[in-house]
């Protein structure tokens, strides 16, 4: 039994599998700020992910994780003189994406993604509608490995229009407002790997040797007990 014990131990350290991960990312803007990467009338901005690094070993797996947020905030001052309504929108004005040579995704619709509205927007009063955010995340399949054998670039597209809608019942309305919207995105991409094999690792002629010798060990143990 104690060759059989020795000879399983030499054949599990010389039958080792060799797997790693890398992780890269890409960002541009600070989540959650709203005057950081300003979205305007529309945003248009690209990211990089290096290529996975062949020195590492053999790619066989890639995943790709898309993140993006939409932050805003403002308020809108009643100069009338007299009560009146506000009302603050936030549309899409077409799809908020994000696309590369790998594949694309579509986190929303173009439509309304925000809307606050004060009713009674006294005179004098600030209506502050605080911040929203719209936080969205997804996954593009990855079907072809070959694409990360160099850099590859995700751009990430919002077009976008935000405004305040100011009414009295009559006479002049004057309103003061203000609107600050931005955008955050991010890329996160997995590589799993085979390691290149670790020349520390490779077992060496005498291993090999002692693995043989453990083997006839265990031979000459089972015709042993033949004879007994």
């Amino acid at each position: 039994m104690r060759s059989f014990l020795t000879a399983g131990a030499l054949l599990l350290v010389s039958s080792q599998a060799f797997a790693g991960v890398s992780v890269q990312t890409a960002s541009f803007g600070t989540q959650g700020s709203t005057t950081d990467m300003t979205i305007g009338f529309g945003l248009n901005e690209t990211v990089t992910i290096n290529p996975f690094d062949t020195a590492l070993g053999s790619l066989t797996g890639v995943s790709v994780n898309v993140y993006s947020q939409i932050d805003t905030e403002g308020q809108s001052m009643n100069d009338s003189g007299q009560d009146g309504q506000s009302q603050f929108q936030f549309n899409l004005n077409s799809d908020w994406t994000v696309s590369s040579t790998v594949g694309n995704y579509q986190f929303l619709g173009f439509g309304n993604l925000f809307t606050e509205t004060d009713l009674n927007h006294e005179a004098d009063e600030i209506f502050d509608y605080g911040q929203l955010t719209s936080y969205q995340a997804g996954t593009i399949s990855v079907i072809d490995l070959t694409y990360f054998t160099s850099a590859v670039d995700f751009t990430f597209v919002i077009g976008a229009s935000s405004s305040f809608t100011n009414i009295v019942p009559g006479g002049s309305a004057q309103f003061t407002n203000i609107i600050d919207s931005a955008s955050w995105g991010q890329v996160e991409v997995t590589y799993t790997f085979d390691d290149a094999p670790d020349p520390s690792t490779v077992p060496e002629t005498g291993s090999l040797a002692i693995f043989g010798l453990g083997l006839a060990g265990l031979a000459l143990s089972r015709r042993a007990k033949k004879a007994i």
